[in-house]
């Protein structure tokens, strides 16, 4: 057999030892309403998705990183367009 049952010792047996304490009555479950279950969804959805971004964002700017590090780096042309992009966003218009 693989598990095998352990033998009583002999203060089981004879009834000795420790006296039995029974657990206390657990209260009856409170029958929860649309409202509060809604609510508990939405916290458990908030929490779910505060631990998913702290793990996700970092992630992707990891690998925007290691995606830019293996082509050698920004080409000149894209920084030469963000460049101008920023600088007409503070301008505020039409340069």
């Amino acid at each position: 057999m693989l598990f095998k049952r352990k033998s009583a010792t002999l203060a089981a047996e004879s009834g000795e030892g420790v006296p039995q304490v029974s657990a206390p009555a657990r209260p009856a479950k409170e029958k929860l309403g649309w409202f509060e279950k809604r609510d508990r969804r939405r916290r458990r959805r908030k929490i779910f998705e505060e631990v998913l971004g702290w793990i996700l964002v970092p992630t992707f700017v990891y690998l925007i990183y290691l995606g830019i590090k293996s082509v050698g780096g920004i080409p000149k042309e894209l920084i030469d367009f963000a460049n101008e992009i920023f600088s007409m966003a503070m301008k505020g218009g039409k340069g």
